[in-house]
């Protein structure tokens, strides 16, 4: 007995100075209460994985309310929240709003219903996001697929004052088409508001640039006079917060705000190849050069001889070096990569992620099937100067015939192709 009274005031007298408690097991982890995480520790988490992928940042959010009080609401129309890697891709008939959303950087893939797509008709991108025309109200609207934003515009018959008899001088009574959506951010604040750029053409007329700001009830057309070809002739990307045009000429332009909104001159391009015989049929197409927000911006120009247009195309390749306002001769469109030029969008697709496209690694997939020829796509090797048999669209429309909405499967290339031109509703198939 003195025994376990002495071995229980051992005991006493070693924990005493512990305030009696319990020493906790070394393999067993200490519990944290994750949702008390410092908000600019959290921040910087969610800015991280928003490097990653902006799911990525969404799913961080989810977690808990404390971390979403910490981080920005991604459904801000800001460009750090574009789904700028996402397409929209489908099997379905027009009328369905079910559809597959694919990473072009990562190759995941999510299948959703998107209610918000129902009385819209699709119009093309701006980084990533969806321009749709409303049916009912002829009403423009912005849909993020991923944090199922919207913002809604008004549709282009509201026009500024200032800009109606313009539009009239321009336009003669023709009509207007869509030419290419873009977005021009500088951080998305109350100081410096997205601004909504639109580019417009008018058969045999000089291309229009409209713009707005969301918030506003009229769309306004920027200062043109820096352009002096047709609209058909004009190449449009949004490319990290910037709007750019090409020219038949090889120049590359810029939209600028400030002090008025204007066309500026990045780089004029003094030359363009020619021919001892037939004089050269140019083109000229802006495309980026890759899928992370490093990415550049190149400019494919094709030269045709004129005898035969189907295929007898050249094709460079040339940097477009923004700081240095200048074009730079590349050999190639990116290490394992092709290009998917259209006239709503262009992708740049890594040949690794996508092994179906393996073989068409350092080539450009043409995809303007709303043109002349007829053609889905036809693909050009930049390696051998190689240009393979275009894939011609009585196929796909032999089988939009069929009984039933599904047609299909097809080969990643022709989703893809279907996905960057508008003839094909902009969203794939």
């Amino acid at each position: 007995m003195s025994n376990q009274r002495r071995h229980a005031g051992c005991d006493h007298q070693e924990y005493s100075g512990r305030h009696l408690m319990h020493e906790p097991d070394r393999d067993t982890p200490e519990r944290r209460d994750w949702a008390k995480l410092p908000r600019d520790l959290a921040a910087e988490i969610a800015g991280r994985l928003l490097g990653i992928d902006l799911t990525e940042y969404i799913r961080f959010r989810a977690v808990c309310k404390p971390w979403r009080r910490s981080t920005d609401d991604p459904r801000l129309l800001n460009s750090r929240f574009f789904p700028r890697n996402w397409v929209m891709l489908s099997n379905y008939g027009e009328d369905d709003t079910r559809r597959r959303l694919l990473n072009v950087a990562t190759g995941a893939s999510i299948v959703d219903d998107f209610p918000e797509l129902s009385g819209h008709h699709p119009l093309g991108y701006a980084e990533g996001l969806l321009v749709l025309f409303n049916t009912a109200t002829s009403g423009i609207r912005l849909f993020n697929p991923l944090t199922r934003a919207v913002t809604d515009l008004p549709g282009f018959s509201s026009w500024s004052s200032t800009s109606v008899s313009a539009l009239k001088v321009a336009t003669d009574g023709t009509v207007l088409s869509y030419g290419g959506f873009g977005i021009i951010d500088d951080g998305g604040t109350a100081a410096s508001p997205t601004t909504v750029v639109l580019f417009l053409s008018a058969q045999l007329k000089v291309p229009l640039l409209a713009f707005i700001r969301p918030g506003e009830s009229h769309w306004a057309l920027a200062d043109t006079s820096e352009l002096t070809c047709r609209a058909y002739q004009v190449s449009v990307l949004s490319l990290h917060g910037r709007f750019y045009l090409s020219t038949s000429t090889g120049d590359v332009l810029t939209m600028e705000l400030h002090p008025e909104p204007r066309l500026v001159h990045l780089v004029r391009k003094t030359a363009t190849p020619t021919t001892t015989t037939v004089p050269a049929i140019c083109s000229f197409y802006l495309a980026p050069s890759g899928n992370d927000d490093g990415a550049g911006m190149l400019m494919i120009m094709v030269h045709a001889s004129g005898e035969d247009e189907d295929y007898g195309e050249q094709v460079e390749v040339f940097e477009v070096d923004v700081d240095g306002r200048r074009l730079i001769p590349k050999s190639t469109v990116g290490a394992d990569r092709a290009l998917f030029v259209g006239s709503v969008r262009a992708l740049s697709i890594s040949t690794k992620l996508f092994p179906s496209i393996a073989a068409s690694a350092n080539a450009v997939y043409f995809c303007h099937g709303q043109g002349s020829r007829r053609n889905l796509f036809h693909v050009f090797h930049i390696d051998n100067g190689h240009a393979e048999p275009a894939v011609e669209l009585e196929f796909f429309e032999q089988m939009q015939g069929r009984e039933g909405r599904f047609f299909g499967p097809f080969n990643l290339d022709v989703y893809l192709a279907c996905c960057v031109d508008v003839a094909f509703g902009a969203f794939g198939i």
